[in-house]
């Protein structure tokens, strides 16, 4: 079985949720934001009617790798669209915050400045026109993310934040 391209199905009689596990990163978004619907130590792990199709979707487009997806059933789905203004990157820090990488492991970083999981994503880009950066570590080791959010060799810092007022 090829886990890459491996979905999992999870209803209601509302939504049907698809998780592909192979393209999650594990950012904890969905339970942080859903803990009695996420619960990762438990089988299933997904448990959607713990909550409104409403807030499952809602939650489901603040994902940040992708790797959840829905379909709602019995209605056609009202996407509420806002004047998308490409915003700023926000600092985070003005130096770069050192973390220790997994090879192979998936990571998505803070590209827009907001997550309050620095350096990773945890879905506060939403609506700003930015998105985070995802890659999958090479090989174990220490790095320096940027933290400035305005580093040329983004994730990774790359001294821009010297430079900056």
């Amino acid at each position: 079985m090829d886990k890459k391209n491996l979905t999992k199905k999870y209803e209601t009689g509302e939504i049907t949720i698809f998780w592909q596990p192979g393209k999650c990163i594990h950012a904890a978004v969905c339970v942080k934001t859903l803990p009695r619907v996420y619960r990762p130590d438990e089988k299933p792990w997904i448990n959607p009617e713990q909550a409104t199709a409403d807030e499952l979707a809602g939650q489901i487009d603040a994902c940040p790798s992708g790797a959840l997806s829905y379909e709602l059933k019995n209605r056609e789905r009202i996407i509420h669209q806002t004047e998308n203004k490409m915003e700023k990157p926000k600092a985070a820090a003005h130096s770069p915050m050192m973390v220790e990488l997994e090879e192979g492991k998936n990571y998505a970083w803070c590209a827009c400045g907001r997550s309050s999981n620095q350096p990773w994503c945890d879905g506060s880009h939403k609506g700003t026109g930015i998105t985070p950066t995802v890659f999958k570590a090479t090989e174990n080791k220490k790095a320096a993310m940027c933290m400035c959010k305005q580093s040329a060799g983004a994730p990774f810092c790359d001294g821009t934040h010297a430079g900056l007022g």
